[in-house]
């Protein structure tokens, strides 16, 4: 006996068998049961949905010898629907419209409609495909499908709803085929997979149910492949080396990569891709899907039937990921990624352009949200907690910022002197060295400042520090007004130093023992001065202060006492 393909083996026979067209076969039961049967049907959809198949049951419910009449539950042993299923019937003519779709063909279908049915109840013509009719052909059918014969059925089925004329369409009973649920498509092949005594994980079926992407008939085609492969026992890498699926490892190694920011993850990725063979494009399609269930995890409570989409030991997985992204995030993901699949069509190099796109979006992780910076700036310019003093900043309001950053460089700033000049002299910032070119505690300290130059509110304390190494510690003597601040940024400063010496040091903060003015100097400054200089290094630790510096890149120029 010559062996049948599981799309046409597994073909559903009855209403209830139909996968995931619950509205349209209710529908047509509860016309067969009341008797309202229209005399024109037209199925329209997307392939491999169940267009045909509900066509040929309907024929069977149509002439089914069972009962007197018309029945929702064909029984499928009478000779009619014996010879329906077969494609034998003498009374139920199945057309392919792409071959007849000329005028003569139609004439010939009229002539034929004016005698009785030979044995069954109704005359039935199904019309595949019905949109490859020619005008002329449409034209001719127009009369004979607005009025019928009596005992005459017209069932047609499309994929291209819209090249049918208006004509046509306003003369049939219309129903719409949704592509089918990949939880549906996956309980079906479940369903196939216990029929053929055939041994695959749920994973592996929902896998072949995204790649069939709504239809029944390629999920069963694609599962017939891979049997053809594995035999009665499939495993997972057999369906990720036949059918070139993307391997759920890649997946969530990719998503891992950019809810870490880490950029030579992402690139490590591509690379693995390339030695597996994937195809970018495919891969990126993939990765949409899998932050499309990672969104679902973010945003769907547990018990929305939402996560059924996704297999329940993927989930635990895709937790972390889902914890570690916001809405905002993934929503600019899936535009980053749409639109590199995009351009994948016609780029030259498509490992380039995923390449780009993945770190694109992992540089989307560092951004600061335009939300949140502007919340920042409210509340600075509300004036954050309640402070004695007011600090002004060289950039006043958000609109600036572009140009202020240009023209801003921290000024060199000397430890407060018992001395009453306006600007006192300070070595100039120093270019930034290699933090493996650094020698000395002094060139450690003159590196961290040219990497501080960003965070003045760093700067400032390092700007009139010294500095000397103890065994494997940099110590940081600051004058006794910053030592409160940079104590609080002992780990920033670590940092730093790490950057600056190209070696892990501990980093030790202390308070500098004041120096004496030089000769000559008067003794002590003004009361004004004094208060002034005060206020200056009260304003310069208040943290709203330290957060408008960094955030505008300015520096405190000048302080007046708050009235209030």
């Amino acid at each position: 006996m010559p062996y049948l393909v599981l799309a046409r083996k597994w073909r559903p026979r009855t209403f209830d068998e139909v996968v995931g067209q619950a509205t349209v076969t209710r529908t047509l039961k509860n016309a067969l049961a009341s008797g309202r049967i229209g005399h024109a049907f037209l199925l329209s959809g997307a392939r491999g949905v169940g267009k045909t198949t509900t066509a040929r049951i309907l024929a069977k419910a149509l002439n089914c010898g069972k009962g007197e009449g018309p029945t929702a539950e064909p029984c499928g042993e009478c000779a009619s629907c014996l010879e329906i299923t077969a494609g034998t019937s003498l009374d139920v003519q199945e057309i392919d419209g792409a071959t007849h779709n000329g005028v003569e063909q139609v004439r010939e279908l009229r002539e034929s409609a004016r005698y009785n049915p030979a044995r069954d109840r109704f005359k039935i013509w199904i019309i595949d495909e019905v949109h490859m009719l020619s005008t002329g052909a449409f034209n001719a059918l127009l009369k004979t499908l607005e009025e019928p014969p009596p005992r005459v059925k017209f069932i047609f089925a499309t994929t291209e709803y819209h090249k049918i004329p208006d004509t046509i369409l306003s003369r049939c009973q219309q129903y719409d085929f949704r592509l089918i649920p990949a939880r549906e498509l996956l309980a079906h092949l479940r369903q196939v997979a216990e029929g053929e005594g055939i041994e695959v994980s749920d994973d592996t079926l929902a896998r072949l149910a995204r790649a069939a992407e709504g239809s029944a008939r390629d999920a069963l085609s694609l599962f017939d492949q891979v049997l053809s492969f594995s035999g009665h026992a499939v495993k997972d890498e057999d369906v990720s080396a036949l059918l070139g699926l993307v391997d759920r490892e890649l997946l969530l190694a990719a998503s891992r990569a950019v809810a870490a920011g880490d950029s030579m993850a992402a690139l490590e990725l591509v690379e693995r891709l390339s030695d597996y063979g994937a195809d970018y494009r495919n891969f990126t399609r993939e990765l949409i899907l899998h932050f499309r269930e990672v969104l679902l995890l973010k945003v769907a409570p547990g018990e929305s039937g939402l996560l059924a989409q996704i297999v329940p030991e993927e989930r635990e997985r895709l937790r972390p990921v889902a914890a570690a992204l916001s809405e905002e995030d993934l929503l600019r993901i899936f535009e980053a990624l749409a639109k590199a699949e995009t351009d994948m069509r016609l780029a030259p190099d498509p490992r380039v352009t995923l390449e780009m796109a993945l770190l694109k979006i992992v540089q989307m992780r560092r951004l600061l949200p335009f939300a949140d910076l502007l919340a920042r700036v409210e509340r600075l310019a509300g004036g954050g907690p309640a402070t004695t003093t007011t600090a002004t900043a060289p950039v006043p309001a958000l609109a600036p910022v572009p140009s202020a950053r240009k023209e801003v460089a921290p000024a060199p700033r000397a430890t407060p002197r018992p001395e009453p000049a306006p600007e006192p002299p300070a070595p100039p910032p120093a270019a930034i060295v290699p933090p493996t070119a650094a020698e000395g505690a002094g060139a450690i300290l003159q590196a961290m400042l040219a990497h501080a130059q960003s965070r003045p509110s760093l700067a400032q304390a390092l700007r009139s520090a010294r500095v000397h190494e103890e065994g494997d510690a940099l110590v940081l003597e600051v004058a006794p007004d910053y030592f409160a601040m940079a104590s609080m940024h002992a780990e920033e400063y670590r940092e730093l130093a790490r950057k600056a010496s190209g070696r892990p040091l501990k980093v030790k903060i202390a308070a500098a023992a004041a120096e004496p003015g030089p000769a000559g100097a008067e003794t002590a400054p003004a009361p004004a001065d004094r208060k002034k200089e005060k206020l200056l290094e009260e304003a310069s630790r208040e943290p709203a202060v330290q957060e408008a510096l960094d955030l505008f890149g300015g520096r405190v120029v000048d302080v007046r006492e708050s009235k209030g």
